[in-house]
């Protein structure tokens, strides 16, 4: 990873055209980020009208969400009942809108608190059975992550691998230059020289014996071996300037300022690059016992009771005495107490997310668990295969599986039935080469392939219902590379597997080497700094391609607060090819045989969304609807605060913060301190949540980027 980011005219190009794409996306997502349910939701029947208050999840467990909500049932002229329904339903999750929907809802159980009137009871909950599977649900996945995140149990954690890569100290601005063991070289066609393949980065020979070249950001560097020593290449061969030339024409390149250019490091291990501007130097964490090295863009922190260093890379701590090592991975449970009182909106508050019990943690964990779902054609999709050569197979350990070594494709063997995983959509055939058709079921032992296998992440996407039209699939973060790890989340499985090479090379996927780090305003991010020019960059192994490089998920987190880097989005990675493919994170954007949005929300569905108002609503329903009282949300909206405890008692907050409960006909203080204690905690996480979906709504209404125009810019 680069401590600097080189702000080019090249840069600013694609800045402005960022901002763009952002105002374009809005316009065509702006209909769908606002479909999000207004509560309470009512529903008109002939007997009377059914409100239903916003749901409190209770549990998610592949795909199906349980969840307790308040509702009350008022016939005309008559005082409302309210009471309590245990719901159950499938959902669909749409992460470009944030919005859940609660589908084929299930009515497992309902309580009127004090109507001792079975028959009644009974009556209503024939009624909510009736009525309540006839309508979608829609939550926001933010208010559903920061609820779960209190009340789901953490998720079985993957047994990775954490030792330590090779970590590197720089005190200038470097570049760290990744290649997968020992350089290979193969001719290229298009630049009429060798390329040396096993790198991201663009590494040509003019011929046998002749010094290496490579570019990086617009300007060519030399060596007489790949993994020596790399120095400024002031006049390269013309045959080598003409490929620059043309790379820098075709990506709107501008060079590099020659004094800027970074110190190339090459490893050919796994590998990471931490580095500060200068001698380190240090700044205290308010609050706590901690420094952070303020002239670097890493997260390096000292412990000043023990003057020990810890980092943090791809979601995983690391310790050491010096900088220059050696580090010892720290699992996160046995981190210094003072991480956990770093202070939200503090310049290291990023690595929150990677400190167990911390709000920012538990949404992380819960959010690898929400899966991105879609609709997948059965008539019209299908993929293909292309192998280096004929088919060749290796057994996955612990399973009856077998997977492709020769292809870029994630083919499994099952049997005599092959299976193929292309962009989160599974596929099957009766021979190596298809024909393939989307597949109604995984493989049986797919969920026992272990991370040690470079098939690992295809565990990760998985097939819900079947209907002769459509099949029902989505895939959870593990697809693209985030994992749960006990209290939190990680990048990569933490192994280093064996490419495929012969006539092609084919990488497998990767956790080290590219500066993966978790921001909870953007997810998983690249953290090269210099533009790197012509990167051999894709959406990854077993997305498509075989090109090197990480999917980079992204899941659009806000925090309820203005941030010291400023509100809205953060672009992390100024590699161009990827700002534009991960805006949002799905992966099925990018085919044509899915359906990831209701195209109707805007229309029928739409007209179902309730958008009551205070106007609308009974004398006893108004009273329920109050301004939140939060420290961190001042002047936020009204929005009803009616909910329910688990054992279905229904409670209001009241405009000073005090919580009533309903007995009878009528709502008097509450005198249990742990009910009013359970209803705050709901009432803080639900307003936590709602204040991280109105900022992502609000980024699309001024999408306006937090760039800087000179200088470097901090990779958060």
């Amino acid at each position: 990873m680069t401590a600097f980011f080189f702000i080019t005219q090249r840069k600013q190009k694609h800045m402005m055209l960022y901002r763009i794409f952002l105002w374009m996306f809005c316009l065509s997502s702006f209909s769908l980020c606002t479909t999000a349910q207004q509560w309470p939701y009512h529903i008109s029947t002939s007997q009377g009208i059914i409100s239903v208050y916003q749901p409190q999840p209770q549990s998610f467990r592949n795909n199906n969400l349980s969840a307790i909500a308040a509702i009350s049932f008022q016939k005309s002229g008559a005082d409302p009942v309210f009471g309590a329904v245990w719901l159950h339903a499938k959902v669909e999750t749409n992460r470009d809108t944030r919005i859940v929907t609660m589908q084929e809802l299930k009515v497992e159980s309902v309580k009127f608190p004090g109507n001792a009137d079975t028959t009644k009871v009974l009556e209503l909950k024939s009624l909510l059975e009736q009525e309540l599977p006839k309508h979608d649900l829609h939550v926001t996945l933010d208010e559903l992550l920061s609820e779960l995140a209190e009340n789901n149990p953490a998720a079985a954690s993957a047994a990775l691998k954490n030792d330590p890569p090779k970590i590197i100290f720089k005190e200038q601005n470097s570049l760290l230059v990744t290649i997968d063991g020992e350089p290979k070289t193969q001719p290229d066609k298009s630049l009429g020289m060798s390329r040396v393949v096993n790198t991201p980065f663009l590494v040509v020979q003019e011929k046998s014996g002749h010094p290496y070249y490579l570019f990086i950001g617009g300007r060519w560097f030399s060596s007489s071996n790949p993994t020596g020593y790399w120095a400024f290449a002031k006049n390269p061969p013309s045959a080598i300037q003409k490929a620059g030339k043309k790379i820098t024409a075709d990506n709107k390149e501008t060079p590099i300022p020659l004094d800027s250019l970074p110190q190339i490091v090459v490893s050919t291990v796994p590998a990471e690059l931490l580095q500060s501007n200068g001698t380190p130097d240090f700044a205290p964490v308010a609050g706590t016992s901690l420094l952070y090295m303020s002239n670097s863009p890493d997260n390096i922190f000292m412990q000043i009771s023990t003057q020990e260093y810890y980092v943090l890379l791809s979601g995983r701590w690391y310790l050491s005495r010096s900088l220059q090592g050696p580090w010892d991975y720290v699992a996160p449970d046995n981190l210094p107490k003072d991480f956990a009182r770093i202070p939200e909106g503090t310049k290291k508050d990023v690595v929150l997310a990677s400190v167990p019990g911390t709000p920012a943690a538990k949404e992380a964990v819960m959010d690898a668990q929400v899966p991105q779902t879609a609709k997948v054609d059965r008539k019209k999709a299908t993929t293909t295969v292309t192998y280096d050569g004929a088919p060749k197979f290796a057994a996955v350990s612990n399973t009856g599986l077998e997977y492709a070594v020769n292809t870029a494709s994630t083919v499994l063997k099952e049997g005599n039935a092959y299976y193929v995983v292309d962009k989160g959509v599974w596929f099957t055939g009766n021979t190596p080469n298809g024909p393939w058709t989307a597949a109604t079921s995984r493989p049986a032992d797919v969920d026992k392939i272990p991370p040690g296998s470079p098939v690992y992440n295809v565990k990760y996407v998985y097939v819900y219902d079947v209907t002769p039209d459509v099949i029902y699939m989505g895939y959870t973060p593990g697809y693209t590379g985030c994992y749960v790890m006990g209290p939190t989340v990680v990048y990569g499985t933490g192994y280093a597997y064996a490419p495929w090479y012969g006539s092609m090379y084919y990488p497998r996927p990767v956790t080290w080497g590219f500066g993966m780090s978790y921001n909870p305003w953007t997810g998983w991010s690249i953290g090269f700094g210099v533009s790197v020019g012509f990167f051999h960059f894709g959406i990854g192994y077993n997305f498509g391609g075989g090109w090197w490089g990480p999917p980079v998920y992204r899941p659009p987190f806000f925090y309820p607060y203005p941030h010291v880097y400023g509100r809205g989005p953060v672009v992390i990675n100024n590699i161009h090819v990827n700002n534009f493919y991960n805006h949002t994170g799905n992966i099925y954007n990018h085919r044509t045989d899915v359906i990831t949005r209701d195209r109707n929300l805007s229309g029928a569905t739409q007209g179902r969304i309730s958008r009551a108002t205070q106007g609308n609503l009974s004398g006893a329903t108004q009273g329920a609807v109050s301004r939140a009282r939060n420290n961190n949300l001042s002047g936020a909206i009204q929005r009803p605060n009616i909910q329910a405890d688990h054992n279905g008692n229904v409670f209001q907050r009241n405009n000073s913060g005090s919580w009533q409960q309903r007995e009878g006909n009528q709502w008097r203080p509450a005198s249990d301190g742990a009910s009013r204690q359970q209803m705050e905690q709901q009432f803080q996480q639900r307003q936590r949540g709602w204040q991280h979906n109105e900022n992502f709504r609000q980024s699309f209404q001024r999408p306006q980027g937090n760039f800087r125009s000179g200088g470097f810019q901090r990779r958060h």
